[in-house]
């Protein structure tokens, strides 16, 4: 299985543009959604973090699942996602997310 840890606060950046650029990525593949998707909250580019939150589920039992069934590891605050993004995040892991939150909303 793979794994893809975005649950630990990115601590030093040393490559700002690419962990913007990736920040962003993620806000996009979350917001392709659309209606009864999640819903992004915030995004900050300069540390690395999108949080959304997912109308009409629970949050600590679709993160169980992300971990459980893709080996995605993402924080939670609350009623929160926390995706915690570093420069060495790669796009294809936000895609792989992303498919595994289409599967599990869907």
């Amino acid at each position: 299985m793979r794994t893809v840890d975005l649950h630990i606060p990115c601590q030093d950046v040393d490559d700002s543009r690419r962990l913007a650029a990736l920040t962003r990525h993620l806000n996009a593949r979350l917001l392709d959604f659309g209606p009864g998707g999640p819903e992004v909250v915030s995004f900050d580019e300069d540390h690395g973090l999108v949080k959304a939150r997912f109308p009409g589920h629970d949050t600590a039992k679709l993160l169980h699942g992300l971990s459980h069934s893709c080996g995605v590891q993402v924080a939670q605050e609350a009623n929160l996602a926390l995706f915690y993004l570093n420069e060495n995040t790669q796009f294809e892991d936000l895609d792989y997310v992303w498919g595994c939150l289409f599967d599990l909303l869907v």
